[in-house]
């Protein structure tokens, strides 16, 4: 029973509407009191469109330190590069927040960008899972199957569950552009009606693939977490997972309850919220206000201190267009995810990319392999990440 009402509440009561206008839009509650300052002279979207930006510049410049600092030390492109991708989430979204804020009339055709940049974001995160994982002796057999690198079967078949995670993920990138581009048209046409929740209505229908489309993509990266937490528990990756994974969450969410309670009459304008206040710009500064939080967690869950030891394979300008360069995620969706793996493999290989685990627990870890795995001692100097032995003998 209380199922059936939640329904109702949420797709309206059609038995309630005449034949005639069941289908027409109904037009944004504007009756509610005389718009009065919030505070002085300042109205709610004038004190918005400052607290957003305020809190829009102190997220950017967090951001901006914490890649700086990884462009300056740039020597391991692998990961680095995709640690600059997931952290600048947080400008891109603040950006937009302001927009949508500051843009009042064109904030609705801006909202949906906002799951485009965790599109990326998020496959860029999943990207360096696996490279932490392929940083380990023995995570490319993890990923590949056992004996895949020694044997250099970088072109072989690939274990279901990995192509399942990342064409999971992979889906988020056009389907957040389609949602994106279905909104601007419903809205364009006529079609979107925010104001309704009923199911002739763009709006209802865009809200359900947005949520769907967002969870299996972040059920997907839970479950690789899950699987490979051994070779992710010293990188850190719950803290990781906490600071990246609620800027989603936290914008799927708060979006849809807002729009929800909305457009069912739920919440209603007041003496000093507008319509398009309340269904526009309260989420974005909602939002806004929390980035300076994540910017800081994100700051502190990937810290440059790992790669300082390092070689430097480039300098910011190199970190910089080598982050913007999202060839080789978007490849992926043609060519097919599992050759941009590999191909990360590869990459480490060229590069000798360095550990993310301290150095003694690495060289105790491989000395112990080896030797289970050939019976004879090795020396105390561990080998080069991607480089494999054979009896004894490097190939």
């Amino acid at each position: 029973m209380a199922s059936h009402l939640v329904i109702r509440k949420l797709f309206g009561n059609d038995n309630d509407d005449n034949s005639s206008d069941k289908h027409v839009c109904p037009a944004p509650d504007t009756s509610g009191p005389e718009i009065v300052p919030l505070f002085g002279s300042m109205t709610f979207h004038t004190f918005a469109m400052i607290l957003t930006g305020a809190c829009g510049i102190a997220s950017c410049l967090i951001i901006l330190f914490a890649v700086m600092r990884h462009s300056f030390q740039y020597t391991n492109p692998v990961q680095q590069r995709q640690i600059i991708r997931v952290i600048c989430l947080v400008p891109y979204i603040s950006v937009f927040s302001f927009l949508i804020v500051w843009l009042e009339g064109a904030g609705p055709y801006l909202v949906e960008s906002l799951d485009f940049g965790s599109a990326l974001a998020l496959s860029a995160f999943l990207l360096l899972l696996c490279d932490y994982v392929m940083a380990h002796p023995d995570g490319f057999d993890d990923l590949f199957g056992e004996g895949a690198l020694k044997r250099s079967q970088f072109a072989t078949d690939s274990p279901q569950w990995l192509k399942r995670t990342w064409y999971s993920v992979l889906q988020y990138i056009p389907t957040s552009v389609i949602i994106w581009l279905a909104t601007v048209i419903s809205l364009a046409v006529g079609t979107y009606c925010a104001t309704s929740n009923k199911p002739y209505f763009a709006h209802i229908w865009i809200t359900i693939l947005k949520l769907l489309v967002t969870a299996i993509a972040v059920v997907a990266v839970l479950r690789f977490e899950k699987r490979m937490i051994s070779k992710l528990r010293p990188h850190s990756v719950y803290l990781k997972f906490f600071a990246f994974k609620g800027i989603i969450g936290l914008n799927v969410l708060q979006t849809l309850i807002i729009n929800l309670l909305s457009s069912s009459g739920t919440i209603k304008p007041t003496k000093h919220l507008t319509y398009q206040d309340l269904v526009t710009a309260l989420p974005s500064l909602i939002l806004a206000c929390e980035m300076p939080i994540f910017a800081i967690l994100l700051f502190i869950s990937f810290p440059v201190s790992p790669y300082k030891s390092g070689q430097k394979k480039g300098g910011p300008f190199k970190a910089i267009i080598d982050a913007l360069n999202y060839s080789d995620i978007l490849s992926a969706l043609i060519r097919g995810p599992m050759r941009l793996v590999r191909g990360q493999q590869m990459n480490i290989i060229r590069a000798d990319s360095m550990p993310l685990v301290p150095q003694q627990q690495y060289q105790q870890q491989y000395q112990q392999q080896y030797q289970q795995q050939y019976q004879q001692p090795l020396d105390n100097e561990p080998p080069k990440y991607g480089v494999t032995y054979d009896a004894g003998q490097r190939v």
